[in-house]
């Protein structure tokens, strides 16, 4: 079957989407400009309870006025207006006058980007993937950079493959949903001629109506095969089987978010920006979603100290499958003990359970699994959670099936039941069969977003106490309270030609007195 994410793999070990890619020359992969009718040839990129709060923060905290983020007023920033200029008008950012930016890693662990001094190049590694690639702009002698020992300038590690390639690129097909937001952030949707079935993006859905890319189906694509032949660059994620080419870019959101953090997940921008010559507008996004981040952390970590801990688990139920002898399984009930679950948990003010007594005696195994016999062992961990996230595939799941699923019979028992505290993170959807989710897209490169997006579900109170704007949820829905789903369709999308704008609202940030 074909890949929606590429990352979190819904803890059921789906395997990464390959990607296929027709032949292509080497005019077709870098350009200036984009025009609509493209030729074919192409890249593939692979709660609880208010208190005294109030009265408490009205004497000892202080709100500042500027606000941080897209919805702050006034005049917008000399950052902001660059950002927009190179957004907008992309090819500005390929020209002779786009300006040069320097790259700085700041959250991310398996990137680095840096120039090549005395050259017009830039080299890009994947440090999870010991790759490196030499990017020259279309135009520029790259006959300097090539010259040159990378090793020894400690530009390139030794062992890593290296490739060298001409920017900015076109014609790609994004074959993982998570780059999509990453590629029309940077102004360059325009560029991608295919893409994922599952990909929720109003305005590619709308540009494959119009005609101007397509979706593939299915995993139809072979990166150890003849398809490499006389083809251009492919972009795959860090978990891609068979023979890779040392021409395939591989790229590693995916570990980053699953061994590393929330804002290093969304830095990898700055990975995918030298390849479209993005740079500058790269470290404005970033920098922006960095702010906001840490605004939203300091915020929240007020106003959770004044109440007791609130426990979160995260559970699914797998139900028994057999697809012969080595793809069977009798089913498990499992509480995750994902190191970024816990994280997104811990920094929106709560306590993963698995941090707890709770766990006191269980052993973790890639979670903490309950055979389909033991409901038991299974309710008297859940019984402590205050509030649950479900995980469970299923289709048209409801509150009912969820507590069903979960073989719950006696629901008095159940905090998180009793306070309606049941949430999923599959808020936004694709109009499509099987239906895309926007959590394996959308959310990677705005962890502003998705914090306060866990902020708000786990803290009910913390919207009417806090002075900043109503945030909207974006990927979480309480299954009791606001079950519905935001179905995307290319009827949201009013310009395939403009950028994708940041979800972000302001944050107001609190100051101690």
């Amino acid at each position: 079957m074909g890949r929606q994410g590429g990352e979190d793999l819904r803890e059921g070990g789906v395997g990464i989407a390959e990607e296929d890619l027709e032949d292509g020359s080497g005019e077709e992969w870098g350009v200036t400009t984009r025009p609509r009718n493209r030729s074919r040839g192409k890249v593939v990129l692979g709660g609880i309870g208010v208190g005294l709060l109030a009265t408490a923060l009205a004497l000892t905290l202080a709100f500042t006025v500027g606000g941080v983020g897209e919805g702050s007023g006034g005049s917008p920033s000399g950052s902001q207006s660059v950002r927009r200029s190179l957004i907008e008008n992309p090819d500005v950012a390929t020209s002779g006058q786009s300006p040069k930016c320097d790259v700085v890693v700041e959250a991310a662990q398996f990137f680095n980007v840096s120039r090549v001094a005395g050259t017009e190049s830039t080299v890009v590694t994947n440090k999870y993937n010991k790759r490196a690639y030499v990017l020259t702009p279309e135009g520029a002698s790259d006959e300097a950079v090539r010259a040159k020992n990378l090793t020894e300038l400690d530009l390139v590690p030794s062992g890593y493959e290296t490739a060298y390639l001409r920017t900015p690129l076109r014609n790609i097909t994004v074959a993982e949903t998570q780059l999509i937001t990453y590629v029309e952030l940077l102004g360059y949707r325009s560029a991608i001629s295919s893409f994922s079935q599952y990909g929720t993006s109003p305005c590619l859905n709308k540009m494959k109506e119009e005609g101007l890319t397509t979706s593939f189906a299915g995993n139809v694509y072979d990166f150890s095969g003849s398809q490499l032949n006389g083809t251009g660059p492919t972009f795959v994620g860090y978990m891609s089987n068979g023979d890779i080419a040392p021409e395939t870019i591989q790229f590693a959101v995916s570990a980053e978010q699953k061994d590393g953090s929330m804002l290093g997940t969304s830095e990898w921008i700055k990975f995918f920006a030298p390849f479209f010559g993005q740079e500058c507008a790269a470290n404005d996004i970033f920098g922006k979603v960095k702010e906001r981040y840490e605004c939203h952390k300091s915020k929240v970590s007020v106003f959770a100290r004044d109440f007791d801990p609130i426990k979160v688990a995260v559970v699914q139920k797998s139900f028994p499958y057999d697809y012969g002898p080595t793809m069977k399984s009798d089913g498990y009930f499992k509480v995750s003990d994902s190191a970024y679950w816990s994280e997104y948990i811990k920094d929106a003010g709560a306590t993963p359970l698995i941090e707890t007594s709770a766990v006191d005696g269980l052993t973790a195994s890639n979670g903490y699994v309950f055979n389909l016999s033991d409901p038991e062992g299974f309710h008297a961990l859940l019984e402590q959670a205050d509030v649950v996230i479900d995980e469970t595939y299923m289709q048209n799941i409801t509150a009912e099936k969820i507590v069903e699923a979960y073989n719950i019979t006696d629901e008095s028992k159940f905090k998180f039941i009793q306070d309606k505290a049941l949430w999923r993170s599959d808020r936004r959807i694709n109009d499509n069969s099987p239906a895309g989710d926007d959590w394996f897209e959308a959310r990677y490169p705005e962890a502003d977003v998705l914090l306060e997006d866990i902020i708000f579900a786990l803290h009910p109170t913390y919207s009417g106490l806090i002075i900043n704007p109503k945030h909207s949820l974006t990927w979480m829905r309480n299954m009791y309270s606001a079950p519905a789903q935001e179905v995307l369709t290319s009827a949201l999308c009013t310009d395939v030609d403009q950028p994708t704008p940041l979800i972000a609202d302001d944050c107001r940030s609190l100051n101690l007195n």
